[in-house]
């Protein structure tokens, strides 16, 4: 009966990095839609590749030459983002630009969220990026340049 109790704990410590951000509406964009897209390109990493960085999970979504992605992926960033307890953001041609932002931590790990559309500025790539772990948000910001 322990080891059934302690495989059940285990479990359920192992899954709260996926399910923090499944909570997240960006997480409906991590489904498998753009698998066979050849215009995207999406990447997902939570080993101990990512412990010198001081995060656990690292995902992202790059589509190149597909503007109308925006429609999907803008407004599901905006509903997030209502969340952030911190912002970074800039506006162009009516639309967002350039979001980054702190989201409220699950449990004890810092998330974080970052959107450009380069279509808004001359440029043909949107690009999404989810993070989470202990990195402070100065140390992401870095990274991110």
């Amino acid at each position: 009966m322990k080891g059934i109790i302690t495989l059940l704990m285990l479990w359920a410590i192992g899954t709260s990095a996926a399910l923090a951000q499944d909570r997240l509406n960006i997480g409906a964009l991590f489904d498998g839609r753009y698998h066979d897209e050849p215009r995207a390109s999406e990447t997902q990493i939570s080993s101990d590749k990512l412990e010198r960085y001081a995060l656990s999970l690292y995902r992202s979504l790059t589509l190149t030459d597909y503007p109308e992605a925006a429609a999907d992926i803008e407004p599901l960033v905006t509903r997030d983002a209502a969340k952030a307890v911190d912002r970074e953001v800039s506006y162009r041609d009516g639309g967002l630009y350039y979001g980054f932002y702190q989201l409220k931590p699950s449990g004890v790990k810092q998330r974080y969220l970052f959107y450009l559309n380069q279509n808004r500025n001359g440029g043909n790539k949107i690009i999404l990026i989810y993070l989470e772990g202990m990195a402070s948000r100065d140390k992401i910001k870095e990274m991110l340049k």
